[in-house]
Order: C-alpha cells, then structure tokens, then sequence
C-alpha cells in the first residue's frame, strides 16, 4: 500500500469517527436548541408547547391535539456532521478558514431546519396532525436537500480562490505554449 492509500483511509476512518462519534455526542444538545428555537420561532404560546424529551405537544383549535417528536434525523446534525467531515478531511486550505466556512455553512443548515420544523408544526396546528406529516414528508424533505446543498455550495464559495485571482507565472499556459 503506498502512502497516498494509507492517507486517504485513515481521512476516511476519521471522517467515519466524526460522523458517528458527533452523532451520539451532539444529538440531544442540538436538538434542545432547535427544538427552543422552533417554539421561540412559533410565538406558540399555549398552542405549542415542549413535552418531555423533543416532542412538540400541538393544541390546534380546530382539530384534535397530536404530539409530534424532533427525532435525530429530523435535526439539523447530520448535514452538519457532513460538512464538518467533508471541511475536515476532504478540502484543502488553511485551516481557520476551512474551519470559517464550514461555521457559515453550517449557521445555514442549523437556521433553516429550525425553519423547516417549524412550518411542519405550523402546518399542524393549521390543519391537523396529517398535514404536518404530509409537509414533512414532501416540502419538508425537499427544503432539507435544498438548504443543504445551500450550505455545502457556500461553504465551497467560501474556499475557492476568486476568479480574479492571479495566477503564479511559472503556472500560465500561455508561457508553456
């Protein structure tokens, strides 16, 4: 095995180790802020309120009251899990500005899963414990793709050199031919 190998797995080890390890370490704790984040978000009142653990207990007025839970997957952490691993081991260039890009990208995932959350509920308490699951399940999913790759196409804005960018002289093109 030669050394470029030995490189790329043990980034793909580590990468795997930070995914899983962020996973089980930052599941809860991210999902206490959006899930506070949600209800600031919702001006809710005594029509939404946290119930036990990350459960929204929804008290529509015109329908029958539902709980409807923020589990691990429907947080913000894996998108983020995998634009840490990716700023991490994947992209090249100093670090603290690896490190800046990843945080911006990752303020972008964070604040529109708080969005998308909260049109779920939203949406719930409008028209009922079906409608939030059909929001979720669609529009949901679909904003969820979409805010992430947001992010992860920011995050590359962020890390690439600008198109104005000068180029070394010994590197042109044009002296080679």
């Amino acid at each position: 095995m030669n050394r470029r190998r030995a490189v790329i797995g043990a980034s793909l080890l580590a990468a795997i180790g930070v995914a899983f390890g962020g996973f089980f370490g930052l599941s809860d704790p991210l999902r206490d802020v959006e899930q506070r984040l949600v209800l600031l978000l919702l001006h809710a009142g005594l029509r939404v309120r946290m119930y036990g653990g990350h459960y929204f207990q929804v008290l529509p007025h015109s329908h029958g009251a539902f709980r409807a839970q923020l589990t691990p997957f429907c947080s913000s952490l894996v998108p983020v899990l995998a634009l840490a691993a990716i700023a991490a081991f994947v992209l090249s260039g100093p670090p603290v500005r690896r490190i800046v890009a990843f945080g911006c990208a990752a303020a972008v995932v964070v604040v529109c899963n708080v969005l998308r959350v909260a049109a779920s509920v939203w949406v719930g308490l409008e028209v009922g414990a079906r409608g939030l699951v059909l929001f979720h399940d669609w529009i949901g999913t679909l904003f969820g793709i979409a805010y992430t790759m947001l992010g992860f196409f920011l995050m590359l804005f962020l890390l690439l050199p600008k198109a104005t960018a000068s180029i070394p002289r010994a590197a042109r093109v044009s002296d080679v031919l």
